[in-house]
């Protein structure tokens, strides 16, 4: 089923806010459009989020370890099917760590559902491709 107009406006936007929210470290912002069964995925091997209070920790984390953030969401694809909400696309991550400015180029997929008239955010994923893994490679090379 192909995603209407409206819909891809407001799923796009729910991202954008928590790119956002995420990007300024506020948690109640983030925590007002996450659904309260939120499950996902960040890039550390250690980074698996079974619940909201593991969102919680997770991000406080990330907050206390960082200093500027920002965080940017590309969704390459999006699709609907009822009150249900999937997309997949790139991400970008700047941060100031330990002092150094760094920037990760990634990847991401997200589950949205709609609860009343707003969209929540229900799953994220966040991923890093593996530099050891050459184009045109199907597995990475081994070290």
């Amino acid at each position: 089923m192909a995603i209407d107009v409206q819909s891809r406006a407001e799923v796009a936007e729910t991202l954008s806010n928590y790119a956002n929210y995420y990007s300024k470290k506020d948690l109640d912002k983030i925590f007002a459009i996450i659904d309260g069964n939120f499950f996902g995925y960040g890039s550390g091997p250690d980074e698996v989020v079974n619940n909201s209070m593991e969102l919680r920790s997770q991000l406080e984390r990330d907050f206390a370890q960082s200093g500027d953030l920002l965080l940017k969401f590309n969704p390459d694809s999006l699709d609907k099917e009822g009150s249900v909400a999937w997309c997949a696309g790139s991400c970008q991550v700047s941060a100031i760590n330990g002092g150094e400015a760094m920037h990760l180029e990634g990847r991401m997929s997200a589950v949205l559902k709609k609860v009343g008239n707003e969209w929540r955010i229900v799953h994220i994923h966040f991923s890093l491709p593996d530099m050891r893994q050459k184009a045109g490679r199907s597995f990475p090379d081994r070290a």
